[in-house]
């Protein structure tokens, strides 16, 4: 699907919003890209982003949902936002996220962390295909085998153990 430009934003001020974060858990999507290889996954994609409390990591694309915003709108969103307007992807599962985590404001207190906020992570996975230009959070992006997952290290907001999850769940 070729994706859509947003059309308003409804972001609060940084200062109103710091106020929500520290009161309501925030909804996300996160974005898997993989392409295909003979009709298996051959390769899945990461973020090269500044994260607020690891420096520099390999990431899933995503970010929160907006006020009135539907999933599918936030899928094209982020997906634009991170790797423009010319990137083509195919949802899978339909509407429907992979998985669903939560990511809690302090260390220990579950498998995935993010200090500025606890937030519920709904994960999709999607065919990535068009042309892929890096911008805004989103520092770099490349292409990771699927064989080489486990030896990954550098990979944000504890989401190593997410992406193998997602994988598996995709079959591989």
């Amino acid at each position: 699907m070729t994706l859509q430009s947003p059309k308003s934003s409804s972001w609060l001020p940084d200062d109103e919003w710091r106020k929500v974060q520290k009161c309501l858990p925030i909804t996300c999507v996160d974005v898997l890209p993989f392409r295909l290889d003979k009709g298996e996954i051959g390769e899945f994609g990461l973020i090269l982003r500044n994260t607020p409390h690891q420096g520099e990591r390999w990431c899933l694309i995503g970010g929160r949902l907006q006020y009135n915003e539907v999933l599918k709108q936030a899928l094209d969103r982020e997906i634009i936002e991170a790797l423009g307007d010319k990137t083509i992807y195919t949802l899978v599962r339909g509407d429907e996220p992979l998985k669903v985590v939560q990511y809690m404001p302090e260390l220990g207190r579950g498998e995935y962390f993010d200090p500025r906020q606890h937030a519920i992570g709904l994960t999709y996975a999607v065919e990535l295909s068009g042309i892929i230009l890096p911008q805004g959070e989103a520092l770099d992006f490349k292409w990771f085998s699927i064989s080489k997952i486990r030896t990954l290290e550098a990979i944000g907001f504890g989401q190593k153990q997410l992406i193998i999850d997602c994988l598996r769940q995709l079959g591989q």
